[in-house]
Formats: structure tokens, C-alpha cells, sequence
């Protein structure tokens, strides 16, 4: 067959393919479930280090069960379960703190969490030597791809800080006395056959920090609990705009190559050194929230929450 010929049928050969790519775009997979908070909470005991469940409150949609938690860690003032919401939206508080669901397609959507720690600490500024206030919402992803399958791992999101107050002791220091809310996803060893069964990376996605105008990169272990490895890039990673403008900031980011980043640095840092196989490995679940070691007076309001996830299709060798 002449040269030219082959050329054109390898061209006409890729030409269909893209076509066919096009016609026929791999579908991704949401990890999250009820992404607009529509369907409650379950409500978990302020005591840090246990889940316990002591309630729920219910959501805006009918018939639905919540697949959220509500992390009150270390609140002197937890959510009085129960509480009924009005119709298309809900609202539910106490002096310390507020849980918003807005209506779909209004200005409310989807979901504000305010924490208030002048309440919380008194008006006094926290010791060292004491827990500081959370107030987050929780699930577990089902059936996530291992990191060995993973394609993509879009996350999306949209946040937009409401308030943020300090109100500043004679013995404030920002090194203890700050306010963050962020989102946690765990990269988590889930092969029951490997001796490093349950253990995890903390992936950090950083939302917004009061002592700078875009989140400082950490990585470390966690001291604060679960001796764990904490990898969380810097905010403008994420977003080139800042949350201390106060305007929506967006978040539109394949987390794949971060995944494998943070799993390689806890390995080189001696972290999950039961196994460094990546097909033990899957993101296994999320929280985003407020974490506030400070005398601060917050609310953030977060829209359009998705992760999306894409599986290496594995072509089949013809006999």
C-alpha cells in the first residue's frame, strides 16, 4: 500500500476517534451526597475523639434522611435537636452558633455555618492549653475509586465569608488566636489486608484565614488529635481570589496529582509507611467548616459543592 495512502486512513483513524470521544465524553461519578444540605443533619455530642449521635435535625426536602454530621467539637453549646425548618429553607441556632440552608436559587443557597466564640470562650481569650471550637458538617463518600483507578477528581465550590470579627484581649497572639474555615478530605489506606488498614492523609483545601489574605501552605502531622499527616497547599492553589473581600471566591480544581503529591510527601516525611501501593488508597470522606482557636465572631456561606471522580477505563487486549 503506498505511503500516502497509510497517511491518510492513521489520519482519518484519529479523526474518528476524537469524533467519537467528543460524541461520547467519560462520565464522572459524585462523591458527595446531597450537596445542597437539603436533607438535615445528624447531630454529634460536642466531646472530641467519639461520634456520638444525640439527635437530628431535620431538612428542608420531605421523606429524606440526612447523610450530613454536625461537628460541635468542643462547643459548650450544642444544637437543641428537632427543630422543624420552614418550607424551602431552614434555619437553626443558639447563641453560639448557626446552621442556614437557603432556598434553592436564592441568595441564602446553599449553606451558611456561623460560630460565635465570644460566646463560646466567655470573652476571654482561649489558653494554650484548652480545645478550641468547631462547628462542621461531615460525611463519608461511598464506594470511592482507589487512588491506583483514580483519572480526575474535580472539586468545585463557591464560598463567601459574611462576617469576621475579632475582639482582640491584651494577651491575643495570632499564633493561637486565629479563625479558619476549610475543607478536610481523607486519603485513607482501606485495604483490611494491609497492616496500615484505617490509617490517612488529611487533605486540606483552605478557604479562608484571618491572619492572611490567602492561607499559608501546612504540612505536618496532626497534633491536635490524630497524630495523622496534615497536607494542605496554600489558598491561592485553589482560588486567585481572596475570602477576605467578602465577594463569592471559586474553587474549580482536578485534586488527582495533589492526591498523589500528598501520599508521596507523608511517605518521604515517614507517614503510612504500611504501604505505599496506591490501589490501597481512596478518598474516603470529607468535612468543611469552621475551626475558630480565637476570640472571633464568624460566618461563611458555601454553594455549588461537588467532587467529581473519573476511573481509568482498563481496555481489554482482543485475543
Amino acid at each position: 500500500m503506498p505511503r500516502l495512502t497509510i497517511l491518510f486512513w492513521v489520519t482519518l483513524l484519529a479523526v474518528a476517534r476524537l469524533h467519537c470521544a467528543a460524541e461520547n465524553p467519560v462520565a464522572g461519578r459524585e462523591l458527595i451526597r446531597d450537596p445542597h444540605f437539603r436533607s438535615g443533619f445528624r447531630l454529634i455530642e460536642p466531646k472530641p475523639g467519639q461520634r456520638v449521635v444525640y439527635g437530628q435535625i431535620p431538612g428542608v426536602s420531605d421523606g429524606t434522611r440526612p447523610v450530613w454530621d454536625l461537628d460541635q467539637w468542643s462547643s459548650r453549646f450544642p444544637l437543641s435537636a428537632g427543630a422543624v425548618p420552614q418550607p424551602g429553607m431552614g434555619c437553626w441556632s443558639n447563641a453560639a452558633k448557626a446552621v442556614v440552608v437557603g432556598g434553592v436559587d436564592t441568595n441564602a443557597a446553599d449553606l451558611s455555618l456561623a460560630a460565635n466564640a465570644s460566646v463560646e470562650y466567655g470573652r476571654r481569650a482561649r489558653l494554650k492549653s484548652e480545645p478550641w471550637v468547631h462547628l462542621l458538617v461531615e460525611q463519608t463518600f461511598a464506594d470511592p475509586p482507589s487512588m491506583a483507578d483514580l483519572a480526575s477528581a474535580r472539586l468545585r465550590l463557591q464560598a463567601r465569608l459574611l462576617r469576621s470579627e475579632l475582639l482582640r484581649t491584651d494577651d491575643y497572639s495570632p499564633g493561637l488566636h486565629a479563625a479558619q474555615f476549610q475543607m478536610f478530605l481523607m486519603l485513607q489506606n482501606r485495604n483490611r489486608q494491609s497492616p496500615g488498614y484505617g490509617r490517612l492523609v488529611w487533605f486540606g483545601i483552605p478557604l479562608y484565614d484571618d491572619r492572611s489574605r490567602f492561607p499559608k501552605e501546612h504540612k505536618s502531622q496532626d497534633f491536635g488529635g490524630t497524630t495523622m499527616f496534615i497536607f494542605t497547599p496554600g489558598g491561592q492553589v485553589f482560588s486567585g481570589r481572596s475570602a477576605h473581600d467578602r465577594e463569592w471566591i471559586a474553587v474549580d480544581k482536578d485534586l488527582r496529582p495533589l492526591f498523589l503529591e500528598a501520599l508521596e510527601t507523608a511517605w518521604q516525611r515517614g507517614f503510612l509507611r504500611e504501604s505505599r501501593d496506591l490501589a490501597d488508597y481512596r478518598v474516603t470522606g470529607m468535612n468543611l467548616g469552621w475551626e475558630v482557636p480565637g476570640l472571633f465572631d464568624v460566618e461563611m456561606q458555601v454553594r455549588d459543592l461537588s467532587l467529581t471522580v473519573v476511573e481509568r477505563k482498563v481496555e481489554k487486549r482482543q485475543p
